[in-house]
């Protein structure tokens, strides 16, 4: 299986190509920084499978995941990521990701993780695993009726959700793999929207409208 690696972290790069090299059915034919390197090197090689990282420069996670497909429609796409926000897994689940796997693994899940795709299969850590199962079994609340009963899209709940868990902006942006830029016009968007002025004038009315999800340890 010929694999490509996208992390723009040197030392994870560089863990990931010494895993793998030990292996003889895997072998890493690019370890780039970025989807664009990754989408330039696939455009004259072919791939069994990519590797991606979410939190990169240059284009978004899912815009990463859709131009891989596009570019190579039967390759797989295995995330290997920090982030386990809902809007962050299941827009790269629908973007074409074969598999989910945080970087909390050990490298026998990881190599685990890549057998179970080599055979077919769509691995993914259990707390994704259970995100999904959860997704499916709930209710299916249409884009129209979340409008009607939030005036947030699930970007800015997701936001609020994390100001509430006391994460700076910056730790919001790192954790939603976006622009700290970004995270700032998210909020002045949220205050527009709640017609409040602060971040705890916003946490506040969020929770009385019962707009965001309320983390026991901090409620």
């Amino acid at each position: 299986m010929d694999i490509v690696i996208v992390e723009d972290t040197k030392v994870a790069r560089a863990m990931l190509v010494g895993l793998l090299h030990g292996h003889e059915e895997y072998r890493v034919v690019a370890a780039v920084e970025s989807a664009e390197e990754a989408l330039s090197f696939m455009a004259h090689n072919y791939v069994d499978l990519v590797i991606l990282d979410l939190c990169l420069p240059g284009i978004s996670y899912d815009q990463a995941v859709r131009a891989i497909k596009v570019a190579s429609p039967d390759v797989d796409i295995l995330i290997f990521t920090v982030s386990e926000e809902d809007e962050t897994v299941f827009a790269s689940l629908k973007a074409g990701a074969t598999g989910y796997i945080l970087k909390g693994a050990s490298a026998e899940q990881l190599i685990a993780a890549l057998d179970e795709i080599g055979d077919g299969g769509s691995p993914m850590s259990p707390s994704i695993a259970r995100k999904v199962l959860r997704e499916f079994q709930g209710p299916q609340v249409s884009q129209e009726l979340q409008e009607i009963i939030s005036p947030l899209s699930s970007r800015e709940t997701n936001i609020l959700e994390l100001l509430y868990r006391g994460f700076n902006f910056g730790q919001i942006a790192d954790n939603l793999c976006i622009s700290p830029h970004t995270v700032h016009t998210h909020i002045k968007k949220i205050y527009t929207k709640l017609h409040v002025n602060s971040r705890s004038q916003a946490i506040y009315e969020a929770v009385q409208k019962k707009l965001i999800k309320l983390d026991p340890a901090h409620s």
